[in-house]
C-alpha cells in the first residue's frame, strides 16, 4: 500500500514538472560565429568588384546596350547588327565567367584581399578572432573562450553604465576590444613558437656544430671558409632555438597579466563611477602591452622563424 501511494506521488510530481513553465537555466557552449569578411565568398566578391572586372565587362555591356538602342534605325543592317550585339553580350558573360572563376583562386589574390580586410577591420574583435583563432592551437581554446567571456563581460557592464551618447565608454569599448585582439595575437605568437620548438631538435644542432667546429680546424683555404659559414650557421640556429623557448615563458607570463588585467577590469567596471576611471585603467594597461618588449621581439622574430619552420615541417612530410 505505502509503495502504491508513493507510485502515485512520484507520478503526480513528474506530471507537475512536465506543465510546469519553469525551465532551470542550462549553460550552454561558448559557440565562435564566423565574421561575414572572412566568409569563403569574400574573394568573389572582391573578384566581382575588381576595376579589371568590372571595367572590362561593363564595356562591353555598355557597347550592347547601345548598339542594341541604335538597331532600329539602320534598316537593312539591323540583323547583322542584332548578331554582333549577342557576340558582344555573349562575350561579356565569358569575361564575368572566367573572371570570377580564375582569380578567386589565385594565391596573390587572396593574400591582397585577406590584407585589405585586415587594415580594415584592424579594431574588430569578431573579426580579428574569425582570423585569428585558426593559427591559434587547441590546447589554448579555453584561454580563447575565456577572454572572449571577460570582453563579453566587460562591454556589457560598460555598455549598460555608458550609455550610446558618452564619448569615454565609447572610447572604452574600442580600447576594450584592442585589448583583447593584443591578447589573442600573443597566443598566435606562442603557437608558432610551441611549434617551432617542437620541430628543432637542440641535441642534433649542436652534434652537427661539434662536427663542423672539427672539420673546420682541420681545414684550409676555401674549405676552411665554408666550414666556418656551416658553423655561424648552426650556431645562429642553436641561437634561435634558445630565444624561442625564453620567448614562450615570457609570453605565458605575459598572457597571464592580460587574464587578470581583464578580470580586474571587469571588477572595476562594475564598482566605477564613470567612465572616465575605466578608461584610465584600460590605458595603462594597453601602454604596458604596446611598450612591452616581449611581445614586439616575438612578433618581428615570427617572421625569421617563418623560413626554418618552413623547412622543418617540409623535412618532416
Amino acid at each position: 500500500m505505502h509503495i502504491c501511494m508513493l507510485s502515485q506521488g512520484l507520478s503526480s510530481l513528474a506530471r507537475h514538472k512536465a506543465s510546469s513553465p519553469y525551465n532551470p537555466p542550462t549553460l550552454s557552449r561558448f559557440r565562435e560565429t564566423e565574421h561575414p569578411a572572412r566568409r569563403s565568398t569574400r574573394f568573389h566578391w572582391a573578384a566581382g568588384l575588381h576595376p579589371g572586372h568590372w571595367v572590362v565587362g561593363g564595356g562591353m555591356w555598355l557597347a550592347a546596350l547601345l548598339l542594341g538602342a541604335t538597331t532600329p534605325f539602320v534598316g537593312p543592317k539591323a540583323e547583322a547588327l542584332a548578331t554582333m550585339v549577342g557576340f558582344i553580350s555573349l562575350a561579356a558573360l565569358g569575361w564575368s565567367g572566367i573572371w570570377l572563376l580564375v582569380m578567386p583562386s589565385l594565391p596573390r589574390f587572396r593574400r591582397a584581399v585577406d590584407a585589405r580586410l585586415g587594415e580594415k577591420y584592424a579594431g574588430d574583435f569578431s573579426y580579428q578572432i574569425s582570423e585569428l583563432r585558426s593559427r591559434i592551437d587547441r590546447s589554448l581554446s579555453g584561454e580563447v573562450q575565456d577572454i572572449v567571456r571577460l570582453r563579453d563581460r566587460a562591454r556589457d557592464i560598460l555598455d549598460r553604465k555608458g550609455g550610446d551618447f558618452d564619448v569615454f565608454a565609447r572610447e572604452n569599448l574600442a580600447k576594450l576590444d584592442t585589448l583583447a585582439i593584443q591578447y589573442l595575437r600573443m597566443l598566435v605568437a606562442l603557437t608558432e613558437y610551441d611549434q617551432y620548438v617542437s620541430l628543432v631538435n637542440p641535441e642534433s644542432i649542436l652534434e652537427h656544430l661539434e662536427q663542423a667546429r672539427a672539420e673546420e680546424a682541420s681545414a684550409s683555404g676555401a674549405a676552411a671558409e665554408a666550414r666556418a659559414k656551416t658553423v655561424q650557421l648552426l650556431e645562429s640556429r642553436l641561437l634561435r632555438y634558445r630565444k624561442a623557448s625564453e620567448q614562450i615563458e615570457l609570453l605565458k607570463a605575459q598572457i597571464k597579466n592580460v587574464e587578470a588585467t581583464m578580470k580586474l577590469l571587469v571588477d572595476q567596471a562594475m564598482t566605477a563611477q564613470d567612465a572616465q576611471s575605466v578608461r584610465q585603467d584600460i590605458d595603462e594597461v594597453l601602454a604596458n602591452i604596446e611598450s612591452s618588449e616581449v611581445l614586439n621581439q616575438e612578433l618581428s622574430a615570427l617572421n625569421e622563424l617563418d623560413a626554418d619552420l618552413s623547412q622543418r615541417l617540409r623535412n618532416r612530410q
